[in-house]
């Protein structure tokens, strides 16, 4: 898959429809959460990479710092920070800002908005449909941003490789 000239490769597998009850709607909003997360967490480690290309060496304390820093501002003033300074494909850029206002919607509005469709089997249906579209849309979101997060943390000598060797570490204790 490809967004603004990026190659994400591919997003996982987003679940089917199994029965439409209540339960599966609460599933698959988890789900699109969960999914809204990453996205926005690939923005804070994008700009974290991106802010330290500006920096001499940093203490532990002062990396630590501006990581609670980034790490402590919405999605918006994330991605606004993000395109302040640096030159993003244009796709990309319009993607973002849709997973943007998708994301606060799911967060705010989302169960207001579909109130009535809790009700029954069809309504629950297209509300897991719309939970479906939105899984897509933040997976696309977080696999183009962590594309270039890997561009800007390879100056650090941080690949790909080294983050699942270090996650192996980390787990075997």
């Amino acid at each position: 898959m490809n967004i603004g000239g990026i190659d994400i490769g591919e997003v996982k597998v987003i679940p089917e429809l199994e029965s439409g009850d209540e339960r599966e709607v609460f599933a698959f909003y988890g789900l699109a959460s969960f999914n809204a997360q990453c996205a926005e967490k690939a923005l804070v480690n994008f700009a974290m990479g991106y802010k330290l290309l500006d920096e001499s060496a940093l203490s532990q304390e002062q990396w630590l710092e501006l990581y609670d820093g980034f790490n402590s501002k919405t999605y918006g003033r994330l991605l606004g920070h993000v395109k302040k300074r640096v030159d993003l494909p244009s796709e990309l850029v319009e993607h973002l800002s849709k997973s943007l206002q998708k994301r606060n919607w799911l967060a705010h509005d989302f169960f207001f908005d579909y109130a009535v469709h809790l009700a029954d089997e069809d309504g629950r249906k297209e509300m897991i449909k719309e939970l479906q579209s939105l899984i897509l849309l933040f997976q696309i979101a977080d696999k183009a941003v962590e594309k270039l997060s890997f561009k800007v943390w390879a100056e650090f000598g941080i690949t790909e490789e080294w983050i699942q060797n270090e996650m192996v570490v980390q787990f075997e204790v």
